[in-house]
């Protein structure tokens, strides 16, 4: 596995890629097994905050194990988050505050985080084997060929290319060696007869 470090474009590209994928699954989540939506301003911070945690990490390629348990603690940390949020007034209502606390520990919500944190890491970590992999077959094919241009050029010899293309001549010893070969192509006859 490749660990050396990326540019700060595509950290970033990658840091707004997993807070949106990591807080787009557990918004819908939450707010279909808990029956009430997520607040607009609990959803802008917590893609702000999964963001800013994703970009301080994504120094480098992580493996799946990194990635699975960082969305796992990353789904906790936003159910307690939209369970907060959605009492403290996101509805205002009473029947909201009471549907998100019985609904805080259900076995259905811990199993709808787990599966978003599953579904989360399996998908990024695909992405990002395959976002590595084409960022090492751009280098190796555009860049590291242009830097070796750039370190040692080549002067080629004009009349030497030129040479070799005009001098088509047919050397004695080559037309005495090939002056009976026939060249046969297809099937034997017998072949066909069959």
């Amino acid at each position: 596995m490749n660990r050396s470090p990326v540019s700060p474009d595509v950290r970033m590209a990658r840091a707004l890629m997993f807070a949106a994928i990591a807080v787009l699954l557990s918004t819908i989540g939450h707010a279909e097994i808990s029956e009430h939506a997520v607040p607009l301003s609990a959803l802008v911070l917590a893609f702000a905050a999964t963001g800013a945690l994703a970009w301080a990490l994504a120094d480098r390629q992580r493996g799946i194990l990194a990635i699975g348990g960082g969305l796992l603690t990353m789904q906790a940390a936003l159910h307690m988050w939209f369970g907060v949020s959605s009492m403290s007034g996101g509805h205002g209502s009473s029947h909201a505050a009471a549907t998100a606390a019985e609904s805080a520990a259900t076995p259905a919500m811990i199993a709808g985080h787990c599966s978003a944190a599953l579904a989360c890491a399996l998908w990024l970590w695909v992405g990002e084997r395959a976002l590595f992999a084409l960022l090492s077959t751009l280098y190796t094919r555009t860049v590291a060929p242009l830097l070796l241009a750039l370190i040692h050029p080549v002067v080629i010899d004009i009349g030497t290319c030129l040479s070799v293309v005009v001098d088509r001549r047919v050397s004695p010893l080559h037309d005495l060696l090939l002056r009976y070969v026939m060249a046969q192509r297809g099937p034997p006859v017998d072949a066909i007869s069959c």
